[in-house]
């Protein structure tokens, strides 16, 4: 593992080859030993919490009890990733037996599994410096799954990247950046965490090697917020309050920060979009990430600003100090918003667009957004038949359909999926969080009449692992 620090030398991309080297190794490791390593690693982070906390809240200014909630979150998804190796099911055991007598042909023995891609590039945010960071849930989720990794830490947070890679080193012995890293040919996956420019730069890279290969990027999302005439009559107040909230949780530089919200337009409409505006005039200008960042924001905020059609609601918060930022909050009319793509386009940070809109005009605007990670409801009983076609038609555009919640807060759960359509990923089939990201750094191989002894443990007709196999189409632990 390496941050990427010593990528190149001498023009020579050296952690490539060595995490070429070690994937020979570290992917015939049993899950058992995968998991030890995972728990050590979630241990290390943990033993070395003050120090990583406080570097982390040095470089970020995410505030100290935000990243101890993040380092619980790194540590669980490491033991999280644990269980799953040591569980196993995730190599998706087929076994397919024979029968001689078979028309047309006879049918032979066939067995599949998933097998370690090989070494993977991992990119890391600024925004979730931990989480999503040097130990964070695409490396231990390639770790898990048999792969070795090389480690690109984020400018933004050197030191916390640093402090976690020798968290890391003291559970292991330690085993071009950009886009030298994935020219390389050692790489067989890529994975990475932040802005649209980078994501598809560093994609076009990996299509255009001479032997392409998978780059599962996690990118710009406007996840947008949908409320009915109803929902704003029964708890106006209470959707203001979260909505406010949400577009503002860490300066507002989440990846599923509301940045579209949907709302009927009429005088309920706007006084919910003023309540909304009210509570956020009120929030403390916070600090972004970093000076480019919120550069971009100001750059962004300012173009937006000379659209026709275009309201500010927020007051305009006082001169911006370094880095430090107020919510933003402006409204237009479908139209408005239909015609102008700039409020079509994520803008990282505290800001995000209220649209007045018919709802039934809703539905058209729904199959308009572009790819998202999230998109929300606000709805009640009485809205029933308007929901089902509302959030039928989201499910084209979004990887996570929230009910009269919030999109900020990812749970990692088995069942949990963190992509979407482009340009929130540039692969929808796969998620970044929960236990399934697993099966981004795995594929498929069959063995064909193969002699029971030569077989990996998890195909054998003893089935050594007892894992739940699906055997001629029905799902047993039995031995063969």
């Amino acid at each position: 593992m390496t941050d990427g620090s010593d990528l190149l030398e001498s023009g020579i991309l050296l952690p490539g080859s060595a995490a070429a080297d070690a994937f020979e190794t570290w992917r015939t490791t049993a899950p058992a030993v995968r998991a030890r390593l995972l728990r050590a690693i979630a241990e290390a982070l943990e033993a070395d919490r003050a120090a990583i906390v406080a570097t982390a809240d040095g470089e970020t200014s995410l505030g100290r009890p935000r990243l101890e909630g993040e380092l619980d979150r790194t540590a669980g998804q490491l033991r999280m990733f644990a269980d799953i190796a040591e569980e196993g099911s995730f190599v998706e055991a087929i076994l397919s037996t024979p029968d001689p007598q078979a028309k047309p042909i006879p049918r032979p023995d066939v067995r599949r599994m998933l097998v370690p891609l090989g070494p993977v590039a991992v990119f890391t945010p600024s925004n979730f410096p931990l989480a999503f960071g040097v130990a964070g849930g695409d490396s231990a989720s390639a770790l898990a799954a048999g792969c070795s990794i090389v480690v690109k830490g984020h400018p933004s947070h050197p030191a916390t990247s640093d402090a976690c890679a020798r968290a890391i080193t003291s559970a292991i012995g330690t085993t071009g950046v950009s886009r030298a890293l994935v020219r390389d040919s050692h790489m067989q996956a890529v994975a990475f965490t932040g802005s649209l420019a980078a994501g598809r730069a560093l994609h076009d890279v990996a299509a255009a090697r001479p032997d392409p290969i998978p780059m599962y990027a996690e990118m710009g999302s406007v996840n947008p917020v949908f409320v009915s005439p109803a929902a704003l009559d029964a708890r106006a107040d209470a959707i203001a309050d979260g909505l406010a909230a949400s577009i503002t949780i860490g300066a507002g530089q989440f990846c599923t920060k509301p940045g579209l919200a949907f709302v009927p337009d009429s005088e309920s409409g706007r006084r919910f979009a003023r309540a909304v505006a009210e509570r956020l005039d009120k929030w403390p200008a916070a600090s972004m990430l970093n000076r480019s960042l919120a550069t971009t924001l100001d750059r962004d905020l300012e173009s937006i600003a000379t659209l026709e059609g275009i309201e500010r609601l927020t007051a305009a918060g006082g001169e911006a100090v370094e880095s430090r930022r107020a919510a933003t909050l402006v409204a237009a009319d479908e139209e408005t918003w239909n015609a102008a793509r700039e409020l079509r386009t994520e803008h990282f940070g505290p800001f995000s667009v209220i649209v007045f809109c018919d709802p039934e005009r809703m539905m058209r605007a729904a199959r308009l957004i572009p790819g998202s990670l999230t998109a929300t409801v606000h709805a009640e009983p009485s809205d029933r038949e308007w929901a089902a076609r509302l959030t039928d038609a989201l499910t084209t555009r979004a990887g996570r359909i929230v009910w009269n919640g919030y999109p900020t807060g990812v749970a990692v759960t088995w069942a949990m999926h963190h992509g979407g359509p482009y340009p929130a990923s540039t692969s929808s089939l796969h998620t970044s969080v929960g236990a399934t990201a697993i099966r981004r750094f795995l594929r498929p191989v069959a063995w064909q009449n193969t002699p029971d002894a030569l077989l990996p443990e998890a195909l054998r007709d003893a089935n050594p692992l007892g894992l739940q196999r699906l055997v001629d189409g029905e799902w047993t632990r039995r031995r063969l």
